[in-house]
């Protein structure tokens, strides 16, 4: 009932819809050929008015328009577009307003402009913006333009018979659907009953428990459909206990499957390790978290592409794309369980290097597995490690070096004993360099092992620390004593957390390295700061940091200098005459980073160098 009610609604819908369209489209024709004919029928009458500047005959002319059916208003426009006269019909009343003239060509000084006239002289006739009315315009012509003949013909007739027609339209549907409604419920009485009572009987059929029922006499159809329904009722309780005992197993084996995906889920977000596995025709069907992280890609680019995509895709984030033999070189022979690692390097901020690794696999649905591991750190750590043994056993070659040789030459030869005693005032010294060297490297391997573990951390105040330290402070032969700006009277004691020994060591160090690297002499001033800064990039502020400046006048640093400032046996005088290790500032920043602080360095090459190590509240 419902879908022949549609029906007939959507049928009579659009009878009335082409009905109003083409009625609409007459009466809109219709009313379109007596606006024109009434605007060039007025102009045609006007003209000679005009020509003659008869105004009064003018004005009962245009008045005698008005009781044309649909004339809305009348304006007779000068060719200047000054209005000469005008009649106005009041909306929804059927009484005319007495014509307002302008006087303009008629010979008055108060015309004003009123309307825009058109550019060519031609008729022309258009519809308003808001469809309530047509502005047709007609020139009036003698033996020149004399004028405009400007009509708004009413279109609310047109509305109204859209609105009729859409009004009988849905009466019509109304009636139809009525009609239909009785006849098929008249028609459908009987064998609706007959199929709500098979409906109640399928229904029992869920229970499952075999049950029958009588077949009552009727119709052929519905009989057939009652012994059906009968047949089904006991064959459905012979599959229920097979189906149930089916469903028990298969919840079974979906509950330890679950867990078991659970397991393999959790693993593959978590594992730091690239997963990227093929179906059978050699397309990724699956990437891990890690993979994408690793690779910088998204699963977009990823899944569903082959070997060469995704090669290429790697390739094209690789710093040097030759060491890489490609995808295929990852996975052996199928009979070989893993195959060749290879290694591949990628782009970024910190370059990251990865090892990938394959695997055949003999499922139905994952033909290879690719392994991605990320050993940026263990070529970074091979790399320090390598090029820390090479600057170790350069700097200890050079003192063991000299030591060798001067005891080969006093084994061998005979010598006075001034010259022997020289030797050994080399060989001792060469000696208290190699001891220094080794105990800078005994303090960084302890500072690396141990970490802050054995500091003892004191709130002492920095003044102190820096005034017992400059006093137990041994300056080089011939050299001025450290210039320290003491404390003002009455300002308030720099408090800091340190350990007190640990804050002399890197203060001691700070301070024979700012004499040693300016050999030529001049003062090295010392003195307290406090305030916030930037550290490294990170933004400290709204931390207050107190400090303490170290600052000589010496051969200062240059911007490439200044940037491996901290890295270990790095010296910025490679000339051989500054002695020193390379290790001191290593242990500096070691012990600043441990204590919360940190080291700020500003030089200038040949105009000296201001340490400041700054040391958190």
């Amino acid at each position: 009932m419902l879908l022949v009610a549609g029906l007939l609604i959507l049928a009579t819908t659009l009878l009335g819809a082409f009905t109003v369209k083409q009625q609409s489209l007459n009466a809109h024709q219709a009313m379109q050929t007596q606006a024109a004919a009434l605007a060039r029928s007025l102009a045609v009458a006007s003209a000679q008015l005009i020509e003659s500047s008869k105004r009064a005959e003018l004005d009962a002319l245009v008045l005698s328009y008005a009781g044309f059916e649909g004339v809305r208003a009348l304006q007779v426009i000068s060719p200047e577009g000054l209005l000469l006269v005008q009649m106005v019909k009041p909306m929804h009343q059927a009484a005319f307003a007495n014509p307002v003239l302008k006087q303009a060509a008629l010979g008055a000084s108060a015309a004003r402009p009123q309307e825009a006239v058109p550019a060519q002289v031609l008729p022309s006739l258009k519809a308003a913006a808001d469809g309530s009315h047509l502005e047709v315009w007609h020139p009036v012509v003698g033996e020149r333009l004399l004028g405009w003949v400007k009509l708004d013909f009413d279109l609310s007739s047109l509305q109204q018979l859209q609105r009729d027609i859409w009004r009988d339209t849905v009466l019509v549907a109304l009636l139809l659907v009525g009609l239909c409604a009785v006849l098929l419920h008249a028609m459908l009485n009987r064998p609706m009953r007959a199929l709500e009572q098979a409906r109640q009987f399928a229904n029992e059929l869920a229970d499952a428990r075999g049950v029958t029922h009588p077949v009552d006499e009727g119709p052929i159809e519905f009989v057939e459909l009652g012994r059906a329904l009968n047949e089904a009722s006991v064959l459905l309780l012979q599959q229920m206990i097979v189906l149930q005992d089916a469903m028990n197993r298969q919840q079974a084996h979906e509950a330890q499957m679950e867990e078991q995906n659970d397991q393999l889920s959790a693993i593959f977000a978590l594992s730091p390790d690239g997963l990227l596995t093929f179906d059978p025709l050699g397309r990724v069907q699956f990437a891990n978290r890690a993979f994408l992280t690793l690779t910088d890609l998204q699963p977009g680019d990823v899944l569903g592409q082959n070997d060469t995509v995704l090669e290429s895709l790697l390739l094209a984030r690789a710093v040097d794309g030759e060491e890489f033999a490609g995808l295929q070189a990852c996975f052996a022979a199928p009979d070989t369980e893993v195959g060749e690692a290879q290694t591949l390097t990628l782009r970024g901020e910190k370059p990251r290097v990865l090892t990938l690794s394959g695997q055949h696999s003999y499922s139905a649905s994952v033909s290879r597995v690719l392994y991605v591991c990320d050993v940026t750190q263990q070529h970074e750590l091979d790399r320090m490690k390598s090029e820390f043994l090479s600057l170790a056993a350069h700097e200890l070659r050079t003192p063991m070096t000299s030591i060798f040789g001067f005891i080969e030459l006093m084994l061998d030869r005979e010598m006075s004993e001034p010259k022997r005693q020289a030797m050994l005032s080399r060989i001792h010294r060469q000696s208290k360099l190699m001891i220094s060297i080794l105990n800078e490297l005994l303090d960084l391997a302890r500072i690396e092992a141990r970490g802050a573990s054995d500091f003892k951390f004191e709130t002492l105040d920095l003044s102190d620390i820096v005034s017992e330290t400059l006093a137990d402070f041994k300056t080089p032969e011939g050299r001025e004593r450290p210039r320290f700006e003491l404390r003002q009277p009455g300002q308030a004691p720099m408090m800091v957390c340190i350990d007190r020994q640990k804050m002399q060591q890197i203060l001691l160090n700070t301070m024979s390295n700012a004499y040693k690297y300016s050999p030529g002499g001049g003062p090295v001033e010392v003195r307290l700061v406090q305030g916030k800064r930037m550290a490294d990039g990170d933004n400290l502020e709204g931390r207050r940091h107190f400090g303490v400046e170290v600052r000589d006048h010496g051969i200062g640093l240059s911007a490439e200098h200044l940037a491996r400032m901290g890295e270990r046996f790095f010296r910025a005088d490679t000339s051989g005459h500054i002695p020193g290790t390379g290790l001191g500032v290593s242990i500096v920043k070691e012990l600043l980073d441990l204590m919360g602080g940190h080291m700020q360095i500003e030089s200038e090459l040949g105009q000296g160098t201001c340490i400041t190590l700054w040391i958190k509240c």
